[in-house]
């Protein structure tokens, strides 16, 4: 009997020692047998105390329980351990397997602050709330957490935690202690032929599922989503497939901090071409607001489009003073422009036909719904003459230039424009509410609602939108 075993070349990474451990993808990559794999040889000949996590496990059958006992099956490792009705022990040393949930478990997940490793399986849905739980209890020296999931949403706090805004590093004092890879069905050498003809069936029907079932690409629920997914990828770069060039006439667009883990959140745009993203952290309005008028005026920026509702309004107060200042030193031609965006106030032109027969005013129920929806109808004409090949006017598009952006903001921007569903109150459309969003696990959308801004539908009162 040998510990020796086929680890595929994509997983050999994790057979190193390291705080966190974390395999995400799509399906075939063989994650989940890779993980019981390594991890079942270090319980029976190193003696591992494991303890299996989901966030929520009801009863044995909701755990990787089966898939452990049909590895001990294959490799014939009964006289190894004993498999009882909810864990899995070794018969010789110190080596347990145990299978717990996490969500509403404080006590019991503190129960195994002594353990060598734990493995969160299925972890694209683990609340911010479980790993803050589980982590710091997790304290034995060398102790290790391993990961492994499929993507679903890009705003889900796993795939934000160990993927687009990673809280921990790739090594401390040259030891790896973060390792993380993205594990596709292609490092699977032994990837069934059965699941390659049901790959290709859907890379061809359906490419958008297809990136995200086989490729590991996290996406919304698109079939409410305001902004599909597949628009806002059409949008990347797409002045360079419609040769559009910039025009010098600039916009940015703000959304102050809120609250909690609220974000400042700016978007620039130079004609229909989103050139600059950022995202910051500054409770203090007059701070908010020297910076952002200081860059403005430094890019030559035509209108700040800002959001006025609560640190908003503090903001507004320091454009002022800035702005009296400038004018008293006669700096006239300096003196940037900036327009409040309330997003709960009545929608702007609201006599104008957004669509015939409906105007602007029964059509949105607020501000904030109209300025979304124009937004939308941007990136459907972008994907139209992108992928369609249609004809629109190249003056109701929108292209965000990937070479201008941090793949990290790109990938959350894309998260959260395809996040809020489509509403609607008495007829008319609005966006779901940020509680509702917070309660379904998803944070506020603030570079989102910078985009909205710097697109505002206030600014757009040269020419007809209605045709969208």
């Amino acid at each position: 009997m040998s510990e020796t075993c086929e680890i595929f070349r994509a997983y050999r990474d994790f057979l190193q020692p390291a705080r966190f451990k974390v395999a995400y993808g799509g399906r075939g990559s063989a994650k989940t047998r890779t993980f019981i794999t390594i991890l079942l040889n270090n319980v029976i000949w190193h003696g591992w105390r494991l303890v299996c996590f989901r966030e929520i496990m009801k009863s044995i059958e909701d755990s990787v329980y089966q898939e452990f006992i049909e590895e001990i099956e294959r490799r014939n490792l009964h006289d190894m351990v004993d498999v009882l009705k909810t864990e899995i022990m070794a018969k010789r040393g110190t080596g347990i397997i145990k299978f717990d949930g996490l969500h509403r478990n404080q006590q019991k997940v503190k129960g195994y602050a002594g353990f060598d490793a734990a493995w969160v399986e299925e972890a694209a849905k683990v609340t911010k709330d479980s790993w803050k739980l589980l982590i710091p209890t997790l304290r034995k020296k060398d102790s290790e957490i391993w990961v492994s999931f499929n993507p679903e949403s890009p705003l889900d706090d796993t795939y934000q935690r160990f993927v687009t805004n990673r809280k921990y590093p790739d090594a401390i004092k040259g030891k790896p202690y973060c390792i993380v890879r993205c594990i596709n069905y292609d490092a699977n050498p032994r990837f069934p032929e059965e699941l390659r003809i049901d790959m290709e069936l859907m890379k061809n029907d359906d490419p958008e599922l297809y990136q995200h079932v086989y490729l590991g690409m996290p996406v919304a629920n698109s079939a409410l989503s305001i902004i599909k997914p597949s628009w806002i990828e059409a949008a990347i770069d797409a002045h360079i497939k419609l040769g559009i060039s910039r025009t010098g006439n600039r916009f940015c667009g703000l959304d102050p901090m809120d609250e909690g883990e609220d974000f400042n959140a700016r978007c620039y745009r130079d004609g229909q071409i989103v050139y600059q993203l950022d995202e910051w952290k500054d409770r203090d309005p007059v701070a908010v607001g020297q910076r952002v008028y200081a860059e403005a005026i430094a890019d030559k920026i035509g209108n700040v489009i800002y959001d006025n509702i609560g640190v908003g309004a503090g903001v507004k107060g320091k454009f002022r003073e800035i702005e009296t200042d400038m004018r008293a030193r006669g700096q006239h031609g300096q003196i940037v422009p900036f327009t409040e965006f309330t997003a709960s106030e009545s929608p702007a032109n609201p006599d104008s036909e957004y669509m015939p027969g409906r105007t602007n005013g029964q059509h949105f129920l607020n501000m904030k719904a109209m300025g979304w929806w124009y937004l939308r109808d941007r990136f459907h004409n972008t994907y139209k003459a992108v992928v369609e090949g249609k004809e629109v006017d190249m003056e109701k598009i929108i292209s965000i230039d990937s070479s201008c952006i941090t793949p990290e903001l790109l990938t959350k921007l894309k998260g959260e424009l395809s996040a809020p569903n489509r509403e609607y109150s008495n007829g008319k459309i609005k966006v779901e509410s940020k509680e509702s969003l917070k309660k379904r696990g998803i944070a506020s959308h603030n570079l989102a609602d910078s985009l909205v801004c710097a697109f505002s539908p206030q600014l757009n009162t040269g020419y007809n939108l209605s045709a969208w």
